[in-house]
């Protein structure tokens, strides 16, 4: 009788976990000089050494590692499969700089769907097991 309490406590408690929200959000910069002494502040937060995406006014967007950041422009040198310099950009020319965590949607799902999986083959054995007693 125990064993089939403690098997429906942990098929209940496994069915009613939840997931992670998403992480903090990431000030943008819209034209203005006050939007850019935010970012200015924000990028000079970051340690170099960190995979940002840097977005363009103009509309470009490229990942890279920061390597340097002044009140007044970043220093990042871009991921790229050819070796390329580091490139220096203006704060008034950037309008969002993000931390790159390196994750994406197809990762995120096949996560999702495993857990998904763990969890039903857990739940199926803990019925297998109060079925054989």
């Amino acid at each position: 009788m125990v064993r089939k309490i403690v098997a429906a406590v942990v098929c209940a408690a496994l069915a009613t976990t939840g997931c992670a929200s998403a992480g903090p959000r990431i000030p943008q910069a819209a034209p203005g000089a006050r939007d850019t002494a935010v970012l200015a502040d924000y990028v000079q937060r970051l340690s170099a050494g960190s995979k940002v995406r840097v977005e363009q006014t103009d509309g470009t967007s490229f990942r890279g590692t920061l390597m340097k950041a002044t009140p007044q422009s970043i220093l990042v040198q871009k991921t790229t499969r050819v070796p390329e310099a580091p490139v220096e950009i203006p704060l008034d020319r950037l309008t969002r700089v993000t931390l790159d965590n390196g994750s994406s949607p197809g990762r995120t799902v096949a996560i999702g769907v495993g857990a998904g999986v763990a969890a039903t083959f857990g739940v199926l054995l803990l019925l297998a097991a109060l079925i054989s007693d």
